[in-house]
């Protein structure tokens, strides 16, 4: 998209690229005479908004560029920087609040149903911007600025403008945007996730958007039973998805790629015909515990070209962070994670997520994506071939905005939580295996066969 235009209401149709041209323009759209007191003034902070608009890209660029040659020092008075600007841009909203209001009122007051609709939102809203934890955006829609902003934001082309909360909400975002950064680290640039209502439609979602009729799963055998009981019972059922599910009892790359191997043969004739085998992990798994060598597994997957899934929700990017491997090998296409679990706390709600590279979760509307999947080889990813767009977009499983505070609240105390709950199974596990008539299963042990 065009900066110069990117503020305008006519953005997609303006013939127009100088700041003061469109901002004539944008007084005609709404019916002011440019030339009048009113106009004038109008046209004179548009004006300068457009020109802002253009400096504050400029400023993203030489962040992009310049953010990794900076000390600690110049990266902090660089944020402090931007931060009170955003504060600044905060301020001119909240001034033009009072005229906006006064308009308003005049409009709408003497309405006999103004109680019922309730106060326009825009007034009250500018002051969250402030607001020390995420607000709980709790709205099924939302105000639409002008019809060409919407038509970008119904192809996912305007991530400003939100339309619909089944879509997208911004206190989902927020847990959204967190969850990646606690994921992935100083690698969040390179992915995102999407929040679903329980962590077994997380799986389902991710499941429904990558597996095609008679595909091949490869999966540990340990792995949470409802998992096991989508594959099985749907995935795997023929008058389904006819899903191949094979299983892995051990832990190792080796093992795994023994097995990869096997199903190659075996299976030679679906993949002659473009199916394409997965390898779904659960590590540590749920319940018993057990830890698989994850980095090693994804080698072997990616080598031969599968994508690698792995259900962290028991270690927590705490305890197994699986994306920041610095080899991109190792690590695996997509994390799932139940929220409901560690990461909320509180066992009050149910939440999941899905964490993918950027290219195959999101894509906007037409257009299309090529990168470089871990093994090397180029692919180009269709817009309709992204999470987004071919499950998230369309299937309802969305996180609200209350469920998604409530797990962004537990996310503050969850480190503590992990913690302390690793000590406890230490000490337990240790205690009871000194009893010579309690048998203990914990990879923990050192005489574990899990223990590597």
């Amino acid at each position: 998209m065009n900066t110069s235009t990117q503020l305008s209401p006519l953005r997609k149709t303006t013939k127009h690229e100088q700041a003061e041209a469109l901002a004539i323009e944008q007084a005609k759209h709404f019916g002011i005479d440019p030339s009048s007191d009113y106009g004038t003034t109008l046209v004179e902070l548009a004006t300068t908004l457009y020109k802002a608009n253009t400096k504050t890209h400029d400023l993203w660029a030489l962040t992009v560029d310049g953010l990794s040659e900076l000390d600690k020092s110049d990266r902090i008075a660089w944020f402090n920087a931007k931060r009170f600007l955003s504060f600044q841009i905060a301020k001119i909203l909240d001034n033009l609040q009072n005229p906006m209001r006064a308009t308003y009122q005049s409009i709408a007051t003497n309405n006999g149903n103004f109680a019922s609709k309730g106060a326009y939102p825009i007034f009250d809203n500018v002051a969250a911007i402030f607001s020390a934890s995420p607000v709980i955006t709790r709205t099924a829609t939302y105000l639409f600025a002008c019809t060409e902003w919407i038509e970008d934001a119904f192809n996912g082309k305007e991530p400003l403008h939100d339309i619909y909360s089944r879509l997208l909400n911004p206190t989902s975002i927020s847990l959204a945007n967190h969850m990646v950064d606690l994921e992935a680290g100083s690698r969040a640039n390179e992915y995102l996730a999407w929040n679903f209502n329980s962590g077994m439609a997380a799986i389902d979602g991710l499941l429904s958007h990558l597996l095609g009729h008679e595909d091949i799963v490869l999966a540990s055998r340990n792995i949470y039973g409802g998992s096991y009981q989508l594959l099985e019972d749907w995935f795997g059922k023929p008058s389904n998805l006819n899903v191949a599910v094979e299983w892995v009892d051990g832990y190792s790359g080796d093992e795994f790629a023994t097995r990869l191997d096997e199903l190659a043969d075996k299976y030679a004739d679906r993949l002659a015909v473009g199916k394409k085998i997965y390898v779904y992990l659960e590590s540590p798994c749920n319940p018993h515990g057990y830890v698989l060598d994850v980095a090693s597994i994804s080698k072997a997957g990616h080598s031969r070209g599968w994508d690698v899934i792995v259900d962290s929700t028991v270690g927590t990017p705490l305890l197994h962070p699986v994306l920041k491997r610095d080899d991109v090998m190792e690590r695996p296409d997509y994390v799932i994670h139940s929220y409901t679990k560690e990461l909320a706390g509180s066992g009050t709600t149910t939440a999941g997520v899905v964490i993918g590279r950027n290219e195959t979760m999101f894509v906007p509307k037409g257009e299309d994506v090529t990168f470089t999947k871990p093994n090397g080889d180029e692919t180009t990813i269709p817009w309709n071939e992204t999470l987004f767009w071919n499950v998230y977009y369309i299937k309802g499983a969305f996180l609200d905005a209350d469920k998604a505070f409530e797990v962004l609240n537990g996310m503050k105390t969850y480190e503590m939580r992990v913690v302390q709950k690793t000590i406890n199974t230490l000490t337990l596990a240790k205690i009871f295996d000194a009893h010579p008539d309690i048998n203990v299963s914990c990879p923990a042990l050192p005489d574990s066969d899990n223990y590597e």
